[in-house]
């Protein structure tokens, strides 16, 4: 008896050696998480002789944060695990570092692709089953533009001008007030340049006049006036206050034969300083992909030269009940069990799951220097366990020779 006690104090103590010098070797590996080892040796006579329960626990606790040169590298901050798929069968890691392969799936070191949601053609992330994430790097298509919105600041402190007096000519800046350049684009992704002119006629009156590419429209022959597209009408506080006049702020401007743009000025003002205009329109020339990055919510988010950008998807993470009861596996990863419990998917920074940060990746939460001393101390276990058992070979010896 004495001896199988003794053999089970060496079997722990070089499990216990085993766990160590695994959590010594993967020291500098992204994302590992460290196992403690526990056993409880039988006290009983009559019951169970040796070690009766041994094993290891995983240790979950957040490891530091490095930054990486790598836009797809990824450190979850707080819980949470990496949703991957390997040959169709969902594992977790907490191992963030990923790439891209020849076919743009984003995936890590062992080809196993990062799950996440995907988005519709106009980049809305659709929320449901989980998929693989891909970035497509084919170029941004052009889109002709069909609606623009100017937010215009007049100077309420300008003079007016009176049209009998001064009629208005594009070539002529004192013919006009104020006047700022909008580029449109056409179905091919050709630019356009629409110059709006705004023309002050009295306190709260302003006539709108417009050129594309330089030439009138509607276009006149000389020597016939210009015609207004459009007019804007203030109350006393300078803005836009009745139906009417927010009706007559929009008008649609002819950018080619076959095209008009839709203009919406309903947001001018008209106040005691410097005019100030900003546009924004739903059209853009082609562009390639420049880039791209990962928001802390998990959303890519893909860059292209011609200054738009998209979304490609979201990367997802899954949290568990019981995460110790996750059973290991090869690569650093993970995969669900009964006693963990199925795994609930979530954006980052919802439902108790930690955020993303990207280009960083999470060190093992390994502390060399506490792994050493327990090293130390299991070795000097396995030592004594090694000495009792050639005591006990010692003790059998002189009793084999009490006979003799």
């Amino acid at each position: 008896m004495a001896f199988q006690i003794d053999t089970a104090s060496i079997h722990s103590a070089s499990m216990r050696l085993e766990v160590i010098g695994n959590n010594i070797s993967n020291s500098n590996t992204s994302g590992f998480k460290g196992s403690d080892f526990s056993d409880v040796l039988a006290t009983s006579m009559s019951g169970a002789i040796g070690a009766s329960k041994a094993g290891t626990r995983q240790s979950f606790t957040q490891g530091n944060i490095t930054a990486s040169s790598n836009p797809l590298d990824m450190a979850i901050n707080g819980n949470g695990f990496f949703r991957i798929e390997c040959s169709g069968i969902a594992r977790y890691t907490r191992n963030g570092q990923f790439s891209l392969d020849k076919d743009g799936w984003i995936v890590n070191s062992t080809g196993d692709r990062l799950s996440g949601y995907t988005v519709d053609t106009n980049g809305k992330i659709m929320t449901g089953a989980p998929v693989a994430l891909k970035i497509n790097p084919d170029p941004y298509l052009p889109k002709a533009t069909e609606n623009a919105t100017l937010n215009l600041t007049l100077d309420v402190r300008k003079d007016p001008i009176v049209l009998a007096d001064t009629p208005f000519v594009p070539g002529d800046p004192t013919t006009y007030t104020h006047s700022t350049t909008t580029t449109v684009y056409d179905a091919s992704g050709g630019a356009h340049d629409v110059q709006t002119f705004y023309v002050k006629r009295d306190a709260t009156n302003w006539d709108v006049y417009a050129s594309v590419d330089g030439t009138l429209t509607p276009a006149v022959v000389a020597p016939a006036a210009a015609t207004k597209v459009g007019a804007l009408e203030f109350d006393s506080s300078g803005v836009l206050t009745t139906a009417s006049a927010k009706t007559a702020a929009a008008t649609s401007i002819a950018v080619s034969s076959t095209r008009n743009v839709a203009f919406d000025m309903s947001s001018a003002v008209q106040f005691g300083t410097s005019f100030a205009a900003s546009m924004d329109q739903d059209g853009s020339a082609p562009g390639q992909m420049t880039g791209y990055k990962i928001g802390v919510d998990g959303i890519i988010t893909a860059s292209y030269s011609n200054g738009r950008s998209i979304n490609m998807g979201q990367v997802i993470l899954a949290s568990f009940r019981n995460a110790d009861g996750l059973t290991p596996t090869e690569n650093n990863e993970w995969m669900e069990t009964s006693a963990s419990g199925p795994a609930a998917l979530n954006t980052a920074g919802a439902g108790g799951l930690g955020s993303l940060e990207a280009s960083a990746t999470e060190d093992a939460n390994i502390d060399l220097t506490a792994e050493m001393i327990k090293m130390i101390s299991a070795q000097r276990v396995f030592q004594a366990a090694a000495e009792m058992v050639k005591k006990q070979d010692q003790i059998m010896q002189t009793v084999v020779n009490i006979g003799q």
